[in-house]
C-alpha cells in the first residue's frame, strides 16, 4: 500500500467497529533487498496500522513479545510504539482560534467506539542488512498481523474481517536530527540519536510526525532546505529571551513554547511513483508547545519555502508513546 493511499484508507476507514475492511492482509513493503542494498547507515522498518478494541490486548501482548526478541538482535538501535491521539491544526495554518482543538479527537473517537486504536511502529537498525536479517517483517506478519482485523458487533459477539485492515510500511532513512544538545547530520550522530530516544512513556511526552510527499526528481535538493527548517524548529523557543534557554509550557492562550526535546526527518528509502514520502518527527513536552512554535514568526518563515514543494500533505497527528525499548 503506497503512502497516499494508507492516508485515504487511514480516513475512510477510521471506523474499525463498521463496515467490514475487505483490503488484502500484507501490505506492500517499502521494496526488495535489492532496491535496498544500497542505503547507507542506521535504517528505520516504519509500519502504521490499526486494531479493533475487542483485539488490541492480545495484539499489543503478541507485539511486546515481539519487541523482546528483537532487542535482541545485532544491530538492535531502538523501538518506539505510539498511540494517535488527535491531529495538528496549526500546520494547516488555520486561525490561531482553531488551536489545539483536534489534539484529542482520535481518543475521543476511541471512547466513543466510532473508531480503532491507531498506531505507528518505529523499529531501528543500525543497518539495512542488520535490519533484514533480523526478519522483523516477517515475524510482524506472522504474529501481530492476524490480531488486526476489523470487527463488527453482532447479536451473539463479533464478527471479523475475512482478512486484516491494510497496513503501512516502509523503510527510512534518518537525513538529520536534533535535540536540546544539538543537530545531528554525522553517521555517528544519528547512530547515537537513534540508539538513546527522549519519548519515554512515564514522562507523557507529545509525538508529532507530519507526513508530506514532494516530487521524487527534485527530493535531495529539497532537503538542503529542510534541514535549516529543522535546525528552527529544534532551537527556537518562547519567549525569546527567556533565561533558561528553552522557553516557558505553552497554552491555549498564550504563544510561549518550550523548545522541542527532539527532532528527526526520515526520507523513505523507495519512492512512490513519481514521489517520494518523508516523515517529519518531532517529540515535545505538550502538543501546546508543538501548535504555539507554528506561530513562530521564526519558524514561518523557514517553513514557507519547504511548504511550497509539498505535494500531497501535510498530514501531521499527535501521538503518545506507549511502549520504548532500548539496547
Amino acid at each position: 500500500m503506497d503512502r497516499r493511499h494508507f492516508f485515504a484508507s487511514s480516513l475512510a476507514a477510521a471506523v474499525g467497529l463498521g463496515a467490514l475492511s475487505q483490503r488484502p492482509a500484507k501490505a506492500e513493503t517499502a521494496g526488495s533487498a535489492t532496491d535496498n542494498e544500497a542505503i547507507p547507515g542506521p535504517a528505520t522498518l516504519y509500519f502504521e496500522f490499526r486494531v479493533a478494541a475487542p483485539e488490541h490486548d492480545v495484539a499489543m501482548a503478541a507485539l511486546k513479545d515481539q519487541a523482546a526478541a528483537w532487542r535482541k538482535v545485532p544491530g538492535f538501535l531502538s523501538l518506539a510504539l505510539k498511540q494517535m491521539t488527535g491531529d495538528s491544526t496549526m500546520v494547516k495554518n488555520y486561525p490561531e482560534a482553531y488551536k489545539g482543538v483536534l489534539a484529542m479527537a482520535y481518543l475521543d473517537g476511541l471512547k466513543n467506539h466510532t473508531q480503532p486504536w491507531f498506531h505507528s511502529l518505529f523499529i531501528r537498525f543500525a543497518s539495512l542488512a542488520q535490519l533484514r536479517a533480523a526478519k522483523v517483517e516477517e515475524q510482524f506478519d506472522a504474529s501481530i498481523l492476524p490480531f488486526l482485523h476489523a470487527v463488527q458487533k453482532t447479536e451473539t459477539g463479533f464478527a471479523k474481517s475475512p482478512q486484516p485492515m491494510g497496513v503501512y510500511r516502509g523503510v527510512y532513512q534518518t537525513v538529520a536530527a536534533g535535540n536540546r544538545k544539538g543537530i545531528c547530520t554525522s553517521e555517528a550522530d544519528i547512530l547515537a540519536f537513534l540508539r538513546d530516544p527522549v519519548e519515554d512513556p512515564a514522562a507523557d511526552t507529545t509525538t508529532v510526525e507530519n507526513h508530506v510527499m514532494i516530487g521524487d526528481a527534485g527530493h535531495l535538493g529539497w532537503e538542503k532546505i529542510v534541514v535549516p527548517l529543522l535546525t528552527v524548529a529544534q532551537q527556537t523557543f518562547q519567549p525569546a529571551d527567556d533565561p533558561n534557554g528553552v522557553g516557558e509550557p505553552g497554552t491555549k492562550d498564550n504563544r510561549s513554547y518550550r523548545k522541542a526535546l527532539s527532532t528527526e526527518i526520515l526520507r523513505n528509502a523507495r519512492a512512490d511513483g513519481d514521489l517520494r514520502a518523508y516523515i517529519m518527527h518531532g517529540v515535545w513536552e505538550s502538543y501546546w508547545d508543538h501548535e504555539n512554535s507554528h506561530l513562530d514568526p521564526r519558524f514561518v518563515a523557514a517553513a514557507g519555502p519547504v511548504g511550497a514543494a509539498v505535494q500531497v500533505g501535510p498530514v501531521e497527528p499527535f501521538y503518545l508513546t506507549n511502549l520504548l525499548i532500548k539496547p
